[in-house]
């Protein structure tokens, strides 16, 4: 996945284009977002049941308002790669369209703009909203409060339950 990451970052150092550039590099990078969301929800399926105390404190963990920001933009890369997909792949089997590639990449960035802005702005408000209170992890019968909305559970409190 590094090697994938380091890759990206060449290539786009070394070419300099217009929309079909910027459109490969947001591609690759919210494919590489994707993956990365796929590996740690796959790692923490497997916690389920190898280690369900960490299992546990991972979903409290997954609370925590960086990883709904990190939602937010995993919802963004899988709507600008579903779209940028659909695009590659008409042009890919009608290469007479190739001539309308910026325009295509156009429609493309307003699709995702049109979709991803309210939702991503509601997102954002779940985010703030749950931010209000403090949280309140359980394990074992404990009941902890935190003291604010940037709290993370306390791993003690999941080991050995």
């Amino acid at each position: 996945m590094l090697a994938n990451l380091r890759m990206t970052v060449q290539e786009s150092l070394r070419y300099r284009g217009r929309s079909g550039h910027y459109s490969w590099l947001a591609h690759r990078l919210s494919g590489l977002a994707i993956l990365s969301f796929l590996v740690l929800h796959v790692w923490d399926g497997a916690n389920l049941h190898y280690a369900p105390n960490i299992w546990e404190w991972m979903v409290n963990v997954f609370k925590h308002p960086l990883f709904g920001l990190g939602e937010i933009g995993v919802f963004g890369a899988v709507i600008f790669h579903a779209f940028n997909g659909i695009r590659i792949t008409l042009l890919d089997f009608k290469p007479e369209w190739w001539h309308a590639q910026a325009k295509s990449a156009t429609i493309v960035w307003a699709l995702f703009a049109i979709i991803f802005i309210p939702a991503g702005i509601y997102l954002f408000l779940g985010i703030v909203e749950s931010c209000g209170h403090a949280p309140v992890w359980e394990w074992a019968g404990q009941t902890i409060t935190g003291n604010s909305c940037w709290s993370f559970p306390p791993l003690s409190l999941y080991r050995g339950g």
